[in-house]
């Protein structure tokens, strides 16, 4: 939302904007309910006893300086435990202090999700908040909003955990084109959370986040073909899938790709190509790959170790994403 005021440089439209938005959503949700009437010390009682409400209640006294010294950064954590039992009011509230940066600093994406968040539980505050994301901002930026409303409903730490949710919004971000979402939605298949477990509906999920060049699940579709589950071994396809992802740097990737050419598996054994797919692999941060190289270095010439090095950097130029380490 605040990239589209910059981005066209329109500032007088911008300014009616913001002043529309900060006027007509982004203040604090007020709570005309019976919390909203205690006085501080019977409300701080109730909001450290667990009430939701009352939690809520006490952040927006904070936010506003109501009956209390006014501390925004001392309202955001009490939003976060209000939150945290599913009290939709709370979630708008911490959308509107990350957009506004009250207590925490800006951050669109924070603000988007919360509002998502809080759209999704029926706040209509919230409703309008996302609305107007999908007016003014990229389509990308709603797209990576589901993502992330998704990955709160799955991972659970700042909402209550709920993997049908979960599942909703992935499908909702992989039908606009999305391969983590994609990825995702294979992940919550293979586990079976929130949906039947189907390892099948699994793999056709992989594949479309392959399809979309999304690293991970090229790595990962590469590995169904390699074990030969839930579809007919196949080393050569498994080869081609991981040298895809590897040319995204997915360290994975490229271990897998050392360890095929350490056994010789679908390819000619060749410890030298083993020497530089783990240096990578190490370069972009799987321990694994960096463990394999320390231990192939010693049964290695120092010839050998020199040329690896060599290919490796080569390699790492041709990358789709190149960290440009083995340079230093």
């Amino acid at each position: 939302m605040r990239d589209h005021c910059y981005r066209y440089s329109l500032p007088v439209l911008c300014i009616i904007v913001v002043a529309f938005v900060l006027q007509a959503i982004l203040l604090p949700a007020q709570t005309p309910t019976a919390v909203g009437k205690l006085p501080i010390a019977e409300l701080q009682k109730q909001a450290d006893a667990g009430d939701p409400a009352a939690q809520n209640e006490l952040g927006l006294r904070y936010r506003l300086g109501t009956d209390v010294e006014k501390d925004p950064a001392k309202a955001v954590p009490w939003f976060l435990k209000a939150a945290r039992q599913g009290y939709p009011k709370a979630y708008f509230n911490l959308g509107a202090a990350y957009f506004n940066g009250d207590g925490v600093r800006v951050s669109d994406q924070n603000s988007c999700v919360w509002f998502m968040l809080a759209a999704d539980a029926g706040d209509a505050r919230g409703e309008e908040a996302v609305e107007r994301v999908r007016q003014e901002g990229p389509p990308r930026q709603l797209v990576d909003c589901e993502v992330l409303t998704a990955t709160a409903y799955l991972n659970g730490t700042t909402i209550k955990q709920n993997y049908s949710k979960a599942m909703e919004w992935y499908v909702k971000a992989a039908r606009a084109g999305d391969g983590l979402a994609c990825d995702r939605i294979a992940y919550l298949y293979d586990r079976g959370l929130g949906v039947p477990q189907d390892k099948q509906q699994s793999f056709d999920w992989l594949k479309k986040g392959a399809d979309l060049n999304y690293d991970v699940s090229l790595f990962e579709l590469g590995r169904a073909y390699e074990r030969g589950v839930p579809v007919p071994q196949d080393l050569n396809k498994a080869r081609t899938l991981y040298e895809q992802a590897a040319a995204y740097g997915q360290p994975n990737a490229l271990t897998a790709l050392g360890s095929m050419y350490a056994e010789g598996r679908g390819v000619k054994a060749d410890n030298q190509k083993t020497f530089m797919y783990y240096i990578l692999a190490s370069h972009y941060g799987d321990a694994e790959g960096e463990t394999k190289a320390d231990d192939l270095a010693t049964k290695l010439s120092e010839k050998q170790i020199a040329a690896a090095k060599k290919d490796a950097v080569k390699a790492e130029s041709n990358l789709v994403h190149p960290l440009v380490l083995l340079k230093r």
